[in-house]
């Protein structure tokens, strides 16, 4: 993909002159620097969510747990 941009840019470059040849070079550098930053901002989201997923996950996994040792024993009126 990079070759491709290289290509095609340098393409634009020899056909239309300098002017499109910067207009399109500096398009795609301000893309990739927005693509980061984004991707870096939503990183922070992404890793607080799978945190609080996998808190639920183990809480739900023990519950779960614990109810069915409950029921195997026939301990339910010991818990109540």
């Amino acid at each position: 993909m990079v070759v491709e941009i290289i290509f095609i840019v340098a393409t634009i470059g020899i056909l239309y002159g300098k002017k499109f040849f910067w207009l399109n070079f500096g398009c795609i550098i301000l893309y990739m620097l927005v693509t980061l930053v984004v991707t870096e901002w939503r990183a922070k989201y992404f890793k607080n969510m799978s945190k609080a997923d996998a808190a639920y996950v183990q809480k739900a996994t023990d519950s779960l747990l614990n109810f069915e040792t409950v029921k195997y024993f026939n301990a339910e009126n010991h818990e109540q």
